[in-house]
């Protein structure tokens, strides 16, 4: 069964495949992204089923409209599969369908599932969705924070600033300090609440230039890397992989792709420029690079992308970073530092 997301509806096909490995695809319906929508579906889904077979469901990871759904098959021990929006473009390319619906995406999800051994989606736990938010909510009140003082700094310094308007702008600066504390308080509580997550996340800060806030970041949008099956996938996740232009004569420089998760991306900038002053292992790979490169930027981004990967290792491995790992006399389950 693929289903294709959006705001207020998704759309369903269902498609079968036999032991020859012939598809065949019944006709799309669109339902509500309501509960009552959700409960029609496994109406409809029984339905469909003449013969005894496996069931799987098949959802692209869009925006957040999906987990509603998502949480709903898992409740109903539904079979299911959530896909990243980059792993379903690269299987729509492979394709020769060439227009865009939302049925026709149904469909391609659909052929997708029926084709390819897909993992099955487990729901990320309370914590690790709290984590999330609260995470996600620093962000954007440290952002905005940031912008308010800017713009109380330019007015304090323009010609004949209004004493009210200052006040203001002082009154909602220190309204988001508050809120930003508040905040901090709950994650220390949630951590307290959850020893295991708060000793998992000590691994990754046990990497030289990764603190705590940057490593809460990088579980809680990865949700504890669920849905990545290898380092390829989630430097593209992040859009910290790297692609090139060329056609003929003509080369463009590589550069990475910018297309994933940029709340990862900001959270790993200032850790990786941390980094080359703390870790010597980073700063190593970093001077190599720089050797090569009239720019300083490509390196920081190199970096970047290394403890976001050494992260993964780390977090999969249920180890802490040791600087003094060696491929040769490594032990099951040691994790190498960047090279």
């Amino acid at each position: 069964m693929g289903i294709d997301i959006a705001k207020d509806t998704f759309v369903a096909c269902f498609g079968r495949i036999d032991p020859s490995q012939s598809l065949s695809f019944g006709k799309e319906i669109t339902f509500a992204n309501t509960a009552v929508g959700f409960a029609a579906l496994l109406v409809w889904t029984a339905k469909q089923q003449v013969v005894a077979a496996p069931q799987w469901f098949v959802v692209e990871a869009t925006g957040v409209y999906y987990e509603e759904l998502a949480y709903f098959l898992a409740d109903h021990a539904q079979a299911l599969s959530v896909l990243l929006p980059n792993k379903v473009k690269h299987f729509a390319q492979s394709t020769e369908q060439k227009s865009k619906t939302d049925q026709l995406d149904a469909r391609l999800l659909c052929r997708l599932g029926l084709e390819r051994a897909l993992p099955a989606w487990q729901p990320p736990t309370p914590a690790l969705r709290q984590l999330r938010v609260l995470s996600r909510e620093r962000q954007s009140l440290t952002q905005q924070t940031v912008r308010l003082k800017a713009q109380r700094h330019a007015y304090q310094h323009s010609y004949q600033p209004d004493a009210r308007t200052l006040d203001r702008l002082a009154t909602r600066v220190q309204l988001l300090s508050q809120q930003l504390k508040a905040i901090g308080q709950d994650l220390a509580a949630l951590l307290a609440a959850e020893p295991e997550l708060a000793r998992k996340l000590a691994h990754l800060t046990s990497v030289p230039g990764i603190g705590l806030t940057t490593a809460m970041v990088v579980v809680a949008e990865t949700s504890g890397f669920e849905l990545m099956e290898n380092e390829r996938q989630l430097a593209s996740y992040a859009g910290l992989d790297v692609v090139q232009r060329q056609s003929g004569l003509s080369a463009g420089a590589t550069r990475i792709s910018g297309r994933g998760n940029v709340r990862l991306r900001t959270a790993l900038y200032l850790p990786a420029v941390s980094s080359l002053r703390f870790n010597p292992q980073q700063k190593a790979f970093y001077d190599r690079l720089r050797a090569r490169q009239p720019s300083g930027k490509p390196g920081v981004i190199a970096v970047m992308r290394k403890l976001l990967l050494l992260c993964y290792s780390l977090w999969k491995n249920d180890c802490a970073y040791d600087p003094h790992y060696h491929p040769a006399h490594c032990l099951e389950r040691e994790v190498a530092p960047t090279s």
